[in-house]
């Protein structure tokens, strides 16, 4: 049985789409698993100002609607829901119910609402939100295709797309890799690949920052 969630948090229970990989639910039950602790993680703690730096490039405005795809414990929601404000809309996205249960304890001045679903296939219409956000998520995603155009399908005409690590390719890579398990072979993939991924979604105005401690790749649909 799933656990209850906060009385004034949504969470609609969907199934999580097409089955892409045989991995798919160790993978689940592996963030599953980690939810309780995950904030406990050493690095977490030092992350709080250089999130607040990564979501200032996120380009939000006041009364913006926004997906945060993959959204783990939730640690973008806070940031988020300040940056568009009362008049705005905040989504969260998880195919952990464990981990959206971990999100939705954290304390909000208005709730975001709560999808367990997973990325390849959105249960939402096209051209719903101003911005999709994707934070430490994409390389958990096997079908990376299919994650691309369903986040750029859910975008309005013009919406931004933000991939966010506050890693490098290289560092996150090597960290899965280091892990092991269901997330051993979980790859950011390259600029170059990257770049062609996000053109071949629809997308626009492409910008990929590669850097130690820090990957943002941003599009806009056309």
């Amino acid at each position: 049985m799933s656990e209850p969630l906060p009385c004034d948090a949504v969470v609609l229970e969907l199934w999580k789409g097409p089955v892409v990989d045989a991995n798919m639910d160790e993978r689940q039950s592996f963030f599953d698993d980690a939810a309780a602790t995950w904030d406990e993680l050493p690095e977490r703690g030092l992350w709080r100002e250089r999130l607040g730096k990564l979501v200032a490039r996120f380009e939000v405005r006041k009364g913006d609607a926004i997906l945060d795809v993959g959204t783990g414990t939730g640690i973008l929601l806070p940031l988020l829901g300040k940056a568009i404000g009362p008049e705005g809309s905040l989504v969260a996205m998880d195919f952990s119910y464990k981990m959206l249960a971990a999100a939705a304890s954290r304390g909000f001045d208005r709730q975001p609402v709560f999808f367990n679903a997973g990325v390849a296939a959105i249960p939402f219409k096209r051209g719903s939100f101003d911005k999709v956000t994707c934070f430490s998520a994409f390389p958990h995603f096997p079908d990376k295709v299919k994650a691309l155009a369903e986040m750029v399908r859910v975008l309005k005409e013009g919406g931004g797309l933000f991939i966010a690590h506050l890693h490098s390719i290289e560092e996150i890579n090597q960290l899965h890799h280091a892990v092991g398990g269901p997330v051993m072979a979980d790859r950011l993939p390259d600029r170059e690949t990257m770049e062609r991924l996000m053109k071949d979604a629809g997308l626009t105005k492409i910008e990929i920052e590669n850097e130690p401690g820090r990957f943002l790749a941003s599009g806009r649909r056309h």
